[in-house]
């Protein structure tokens, strides 16, 4: 580092001369003290119990699919396993990534209850799934995340982004029964009366702010 006594600056460079009054510039003895610290090598996760556990389904789902082949049953059983294997793994994959608390809640609910519309579909009796199972998950995952809100105004984007996709999936059981796939109305009447409210609610009743905050989040 070099330095002009007259001006009292400091030049990092080669110049030999200073820039304002064209005098010589000294070298400074800089006695720069520096410190060391260890670096810190992150701990690499084994993830040979994943893989363990992944694999143990796996060979689940194969035996029970030999087990129907040699035994000359319907795929029926074999399925209601294989969707349990799935459902188990895909549970266990959503626990253990890291992410807040509910956003793993709507995902297990939605999770949970797409497979149950599977075990239905493999028992060939789906029928309750879609009536009573899907309308009232989702209603009540819904009204958790809402009260959450609530109650914590001030973490409310941790869960706004969590309630937006819920009530999007809470106008399925009514597009469902406009279709006359669901054969109990008033499940489905609800389910999507309470997501479409809760949806326009979203957007018109929150503060100039909140909306301020979701538009600079979301980039809108």
């Amino acid at each position: 580092m070099k330095y002009c006594k007259t001006c009292h600056v400091h030049y990092d460079t080669t110049l030999e001369h200073c820039l304002l009054c064209n005098g010589e510039l000294e070298r400074e003895n800089e006695q720069i003290e520096t410190y060391k610290f260890a670096e810190i090598e992150k701990k690499k996760r084994s993830r040979f119990f994943h893989r363990l556990f992944i694999f143990l389904n796996i060979v689940s789902v194969l035996i029970s699919f030999y087990i129907d082949y040699t035994d000359g049953l319907p795929l029926s059983w074999s399925l209601v396993v294989s969707i349990t294997n799935l459902y188990a793994v895909m549970m266990f994959i959503l626990l253990t990534v890291p992410t807040i608390w509910t956003s793993k809640l709507t995902k297990s609910i939605v999770v949970t209850v797409g497979m149950v519309i599977l075990i239905g579909l493999a028992i060939r009796d789906h029928q309750w799934a879609l009536d009573y199972v899907l309308p009232f998950a989702v209603m009540l995952n819904i009204f958790l995340i809402t009260i959450l809100i609530i109650v914590n105004k001030k973490k409310w984007f941790d869960y706004f982004s969590s309630l937006i996709i819920i009530t999007i999936i809470g106008l399925v059981p009514g597009l469902l029964n406009l279709l006359r796939v669901t054969l109990v109305t008033w499940p489905s009447v609800a389910c999507f009366s309470y997501a479409l409210v809760t949806l326009l609610g979203i957007f018109f009743l929150p503060s100039k702010s909140s909306r301020e905050e979701f538009r600079r989040r979301f980039h809108i």
